[in-house]
């Protein structure tokens, strides 16, 4: 018989509940032990922050009065009030890209002033500002859609007719007319087209003789070429 069976009942219970304490107490080290140093690490973690905030400096005013930023904050907004109505006046001049009733009255004008129009038809941008959009859309391929269909500005180095192309911020459409008239009709033509309903500017002018001698008492006859930003 062996030495457990020759125990007595109360000493083998007494030695079971022992064997039992230790294997619960070894699990239950098993689990402990990760989880305190998971609260160790945390505790620590506390301690560098306490720390840093015990050494923030906040300070106990604002370096500018509290009243002079106000102030400029008032200035920036009337600002912005004031660059909104621009903006809102200046683009209720403009007329809608696809309309003819603007080059309508372009032809009557110059008809009214004695001018003749010899050519007359719609240009876009030039090559170099098309080029340019074409790289900007290339290297936006990988955009956002809102980053991609934003439109480009060309910096002002570039003429206004580059600026004017299509797809960039200024986009206007531009017509090319050549005009054929005595001198005082051309310039009041260019001038009275500031008071048409809708804005057109003079984006390109070239202005040279005709190869006609005139008669004796007759003004020299002109040609001019305008592109004009509709």
């Amino acid at each position: 018989m062996s030495k457990l069976a020759q125990l007595k009942q109360s000493e083998q219970i007494l030695i079971a509940i022992t064997l039992i304490v230790v294997i619960i107490g070894g699990y239950s080290l098993l689990r402990f032990i990760p989880a305190y140093q998971d609260i160790s690490s945390l505790e620590r973690n506390a301690k560098k922050t306490e720390r840093k905030l015990l050494k923030a400096r906040i300070p106990a005013a604002p370096d500018q009065d509290a009243q002079q930023l106000l102030s400029q904050l008032d200035d920036q907004e009337l600002a912005m009030a004031v660059i909104s109505e621009m903006a809102t006046s200046v683009q209720q001049r403009l007329a809608p890209q696809d309309s003819q009733e603007l080059k309508v009255l372009v032809s009557q004008l110059a008809r009214d002033l004695k001018v003749r129009i010899t050519t007359n038809e719609r240009i876009e941008g030039k090559p170099a500002a098309q080029k340019q959009v074409a790289q900007k859309r290339r290297k936006n391929k990988r955009s956002p859609a809102n980053e991609e269909n934003k439109e480009i500005v060309l910096p002002a180095s570039y003429g206004w007719l580059e600026r004017m192309a299509p797809n960039t911020l200024y986009y206007r459409p531009l017509q090319r007319v050549e005009l054929a008239g005595q001198y005082r009709s051309i310039r009041a033509f260019i001038q009275e087209l500031d008071n048409l309903p809708w804005q057109v500017t003079v984006v390109r002018m070239k202005i040279e003789k005709q190869p006609i001698t005139p008669l004796r008492g007759y003004a020299q006859a002109l040609k001019a070429e305008l592109v004009l930003a509709l």
